[in-house]
């Protein structure tokens, strides 16, 4: 099947990524929220390695849940689900290149802290370096304990497609 295809099989896929992502993001409120966050849900950016389009999923996914958010708002809604969808299409072309899922989710992890941080910040939450760093932390350790998960949901994906 053609790669770039949409394909209703796909955007079902999307559709249960994004699910999944907003379940298990709210089912650990209030861990998934604030200036400290911990999202097990983080661990599906893995598939975006995979199939480019899946981070639509996340971007949707994370759009869904933050409205569950105590800080729900602009930055939530439009910042955090744009910087998914671009952090995934960045770690998707990452791994494209370099075939290196490690690599490729730490990408992925930074960008998603970085932009955490700058929310943050621009909300007047002067922790910029600490939430840097612990978003960056449980992303990374989430994404790399992610791979081994969702390496066997490959074939499934591509089957999807």
């Amino acid at each position: 099947m053609e790669d770039g295809l949409v394909t209703t099989r796909r955007v079902v896929l999307i559709a249960m990524v994004a699910a999944l992502y907003v379940v298990l993001t709210i089912g650990i409120a209030p861990l998934s929220f604030g200036p400290v966050q911990f999202r097990v849900s983080e661990a599906l950016k893995v598939l975006v390695l995979f199939d480019p389009f899946l981070a639509l999923g996340i971007g949707i996914g994370t759009f869904l849940a933050n409205l569950a958010s105590p800080f729900v708002g602009p930055w939530e809604l439009i910042w955090m689900p744009l910087t998914d969808i671009l952090g995934g299409l960045l770690a998707w072309w990452s791994y494209k290149m370099l075939r290196k899922a490690v690599l490729s989710s730490t990408v992925y992890a930074i960008t998603t802290a970085l932009s955490v941080a700058v929310m943050l910040q621009a909300m007047g939450i002067d922790w910029f370096w600490f939430s840097l760093l612990s978003v960056g932390a449980s992303e990374l350790a989430i994404l790399i304990g992610g791979i081994p998960l969702m390496l066997p949901l490959r074939k499934w994906i591509d089957e999807c497609r």
